[in-house]
């Protein structure tokens, strides 16, 4: 007897490898795939926005990647909690000095702009159809502005289409992944919640159907019809626990990396769990011959990435 409806996940036309480049953008779950993806040594661009929610802001900070547009001292604002940032950042990104967190803004969007450009796949994780304007422009993050200083806008699925799909089309060499978060925003409610995912999901397939480039990756199903089960969730109840994501992952190895790829992967992570246990006795002979055999594992790894990557 089958106690689980599983959900069958399609396969891109193209499986990565160790030497494929990943830009991820989005939500929190995307930064969580990311820091994962980058814990097994895949090329990952590093983060230059944190977390961001809405596919407008997705977009926007597409479009600024795409063109290396640094920011200016006029996009810095002094936010209540007292620390200096911008709204096309996350909370995380603030700094205690407007010069500080400029130039860290800039130097983190240097580097992702230029990984950007021979990134060779893509992957946004869609977390909210709901978005907040200031003075006209999509915010990523309040920032604990008060909310009358902002405009709620619902993003119907067309205009998430309209938002996402001209940089899409303009670079049609890398391969986009799309995947709606499975972490529920909870603050309009369960209904509110499904019919912000609902528009995401409506347009994802929208692209999917207008562009050969994009892949659809149903991390939101899997855990929605799947696992259906709060042993899965943190204590918050809405977002995943470790063994949830892992499976996610496991799931997204499953259907767009190769077969070498996969057993490779499982290597680096079984070599990770080792290094990552705390010994009662750190300082016995066995423990440090047991680190040097570690040490020499991981290298023979790291070795074998890098011949891959140069094949």
């Amino acid at each position: 007897m089958e106690w689980q409806t599983k959900v069958e996940v399609p396969s891109p036309e193209e499986r990565f490898t160790y030497a494929t480049t990943f830009l991820f953008l989005g939500s929190c779950f995307s930064r969580e795939l990311a820091e994962r993806m980058q814990a097994l040594h895949f090329l990952t661009a590093p983060d230059a926005f944190g977390p961001l929610f809405n596919p407008a802001s997705l977009a926007a900070a597409l479009e600024r990647l795409e063109g290396n547009v640094p920011f200016e001292a006029s996009d810095v604002v002094a936010f209540p909690y007292g620390a200096y940032g911008s709204y096309s950042h996350h909370t995380s990104f603030s700094k205690e000095s407007p010069d500080v967190f400029l130039q860290h803004a800039n130097e983190n969007l240097h580097k992702a702009a230029e990984f950007f450009k021979n990134a060779q796949t893509v992957i946004l994780t869609l977390g909210t159809a709901w978005a907040y304007l200031h003075e006209g422009k999509t915010v990523a993050n309040c920032h604990k502005v008060p909310e009358q200083h902002f405009e709620r806008m619902f993003m119907q699925p067309q205009e998430i289409v309209a938002r996402l799909k001209p940089i899409i089309e303009r670079n049609k060499s890398k391969q986009w992944v799309l995947t709606v978060s499975p972490i529920r925003h909870w603050s309009d409610g369960a209904h509110g919640n499904q019919l912000s995912k609902a528009s995401l999901l409506l347009a994802a397939n929208e692209l999917c159907k207008m562009e050969e480039s994009v892949f659809y990756f149903p991390s939101y199903e899997i855990v929605m019809d799947q696992l259906r089960d709060y042993r899965f969730y943190a204590p918050d109840r809405f977002h995943l626990t470790q063994e949830a994501t892992n499976y996610i992952i496991r799931r997204f190895f499953e259907a767009a990396a190769d077969e070498k790829t996969i057993l490779l992967a499982n290597k680096v992570e079984k070599l990770n769990k080792s290094l990552a246990h705390k010994p009662f006795f750190p300082h016995t002979p066995a423990h440090e011959n047991f680190l040097r055999k570690l040490d020499k594992q991981r290298d023979k790894l790291l070795k074998t990435i890098a011949n891959t990557r140069n094949l």
